[in-house]
């Protein structure tokens, strides 16, 4: 008995208004609040996607610079060490008068390659019969960097008691040297059994043209190994526990305390990345005041659930219970009214004055009365539906505010003055006739609407003579076809075209206006053509595709059978309807002054 009892109290106590006002105020605000953050939070891992994107892009290019840089050097020394008389000849025991002449002769073209080529750092030719250089240097690397590659690149070739193979160095690919703490590529290429040419760049000198980008505050750019140890900038990184090791082509979000957008790029030539860092901070300026913003906005909302609910008995509740108490004693038959009160509200006092002028006139009411203004409401909200789309306004109205949250204030402008144009034709549209050109202006900026909302895949066509434009036509004619057109044969699988053509045609009694619409989709289908052309009414029980019987049954008032409409499915694919309209200028158009 007593569980019954709770469980009725339990259902009576959630149909209450009460329990339904704190239900109703948590269920808005919650959901606002996790979707305005949500909303932050993915806002911001769209500008995190775009940067990163758009980085990683000026990265690639930058990469294919480097590496067509090293292409050039590898191009010079592979001709050199395949083609150069003068290292074979080294490579040989000479007198030392025609060594020395040889290695003139090297060295001039060493020193003419380093100055036509501004990158690399050094050139060298090495040979193992007397341990000797043949350099040519640029004037950036200092004398104790020449001498640490120069001592670099004789343990290299010393190093084991045979003759290094080429597989040892290097292959085909450049050799990443830390020496000295400092970074460098290294090239060595066997020419002879004794005789070695190469290249050497500073990790350095490859960054100075990118250390021109800005990437922000404390944005920076580095290469880094396959392993993802830093070449340059190495104490920065390790403080900020900057994560190096990410997929080559992707980016990452790695650090702390400050966190840094991390792309990058292989190099196509050895084991090293170009990368950029750029700051988080300076990614999302503009959004860490949003977020305070919005934790504030989450906090405050949170607690003004119990200021407003306190707001809601005072004002709302407890008038209402009034109310409610005195409907329970008329409807005992105590016709008393409301009692006199002290309403909290202006709007609860006129509401018990009313009830209590409503219960003198309760008799005298009829309900088709009510029945006869809620069919005036249909009928009206019925003209509106047909007037305007709904989808299509609030299709728009949602384009408008994408594009207000990117800020594309052009394409706002332009949307918006389509939009304009487009709801002032259709608000005059209760004219019977139109000039052509009009009815064109019109259907340009109806498409154009379409076109900003599917970029890229729906173009149009309009071609019609300039003498056609005063003729007089029906307004929203063309219309009806394009926006079928549209609702049933586009799709964003494939581009999408349409196309409007005019001209004047003659079937040997009066000239008519011939009007062509075509689309490029997948055209009617067998059993819809038969009927479009046999002129059946298609239209359903709920309402929809009234258009064309509409479109048809207003060609027939107005020109009295002299009109035509032809539904075709042409070879090349696709839709054409055909309008045909009797000529008529404008002048004997009796257009009507809208309402």
């Amino acid at each position: 008995m007593g569980k019954a009892m709770n469980t009725q109290r339990g259902s009576k106590l959630r149909n209450t208004m009460r329990f339904k006002l704190i239900l109703g105020v948590a269920a808005i605000l919650v959901p606002l609040i996790v979707l305005l953050n949500f909303n932050q939070y993915y806002a911001a891992q769209v500008v995190r996607k775009q940067v990163a994107e758009s980085n990683q892009s000026f990265i690639s290019l930058y990469m294919n610079q480097i590496d067509g840089l090293l292409d050039e050097i590898d191009s010079f020394l592979i001709s050199m060490a395949a083609s150069d008389p003068n290292l074979l000849l080294l490579d040989r025991r000479q007198p030392e008068a025609e060594t020395a002449l040889l290695k003139v002769q090297l060295s001039k073209q060493l020193w003419n390659e380093i100055s036509r080529n501004g990158a690399v750092d050094g050139f060298f030719i090495y040979s193992t019969l007397d341990a000797g250089f043949i350099e040519a240097f640029s004037p950036r690397p200092s004398y104790i960097e020449r001498v640490a590659v120069s001592d670099e690149v004789t343990r290299k070739l010393n190093a084991s008691p045979t003759s290094p193979t080429q597989s040892e160095l290097g292959g085909r690919d450049w050799l990443v040297r830390q020496i000295d703490g400092n970074y460098y590529f290294l090239r060595l290429l066997q020419a002879a059994p004794n005789t070695y040419v190469g290249a050497w760049v500073k990790a350095d000198t490859l960054l100075i043209p990118f250390n021109l980008i800005h990437l922000g505050e404390s944005g920076f750019s580095l290469f880094s190994t396959e392993a993802g140890e830093p070449m340059l900038h190495a104490e920065v990184v390790r403080a900020k526990q900057i994560d190096l090791s990410f997929a080559s082509g992707g980016y990452s979000l790695s650090g702390d305390p400050d966190r840094y957008l991390t792309v990058g790029e292989r190099s196509r030539h050895g084991g090293f990345r170009l990368v950029a860092l750029i700051p988080e901070q300076d990614i999302l300026k503009g959004f860490f005041n949003l977020w305070s913003w919005n934790r504030f906005v989450s906090v405050g909302s949170i607690l003004l659930i119990p200021l407003s609910l306190v707001l809601l008995r005072k004002m709302i509740l407890l008038p209402i219970r009034r109310l409610l108490s005195a409907m329970k004693r008329i409807g005992e038959g105590h016709m008393q009214g409301m009692p006199e009160s002290n309403a909290s509200t202006e709007e609860f006092r006129v509401v018990n004055d009313h009830f209590n002028q409503m219960l003198s006139q309760i008799r005298e009411l009829k309900i088709h009365v009510y029945e006869e203004q809620l069919s005036k409401q249909q009928a009206e909200l019925r003209q509106l539906q047909t007037t305007i789309n709904p989808h299509f306004y609030l299709n728009s109205l949602n384009m408008l505010h994408s594009l207000a949250a990117v800020r594309n204030y052009e394409l706002i402008q332009e949307m918006s003055r389509c939009l304009s144009d487009y709801f002032r034709y259709i608000f005059r549209s209760q004219v019977s006739f139109v000039s052509l050109g009009d009815e064109l202006i019109h259907m340009r900026n109806y498409i154009r609407i379409q076109e900003l909302r599917f970029p890229d895949q729906l173009s149009s066509e309009i071609e019609v003579p300039s003498y056609l434009l005063s003729l007089a036509i029906p307004p929203l004619v063309i219309q009806t076809f394009v926006e079928n057109a549209i609702k049933h044969a586009f799709t964003l699988e494939v581009p999408f075209r349409l196309s409007i053509h005019g001209k004047v045609e003659s079937d040997g009694q009066l000239p008519r206006i011939l009007l062509v619409i075509e689309d490029t989709g997948e055209g009617f289908t067998p059993e819809l053509l038969q009927l479009l052309n046999e002129k059946r009414n298609l239209e359903r029980e709920d309402g929809s595709r009234h258009g064309i019987w509409n479109a048809w049954r207003r060609l027939e008032l107005l020109y009295g059978g002299t009109a035509d409409l032809t539904f075709i499915n042409p070879h090349s694919g696709g839709a054409r309807v055909e309008v045909r309209l009797p000529m008529k200028s404008f002048a004997e158009g009796e257009e009507d002054t809208p309402c």
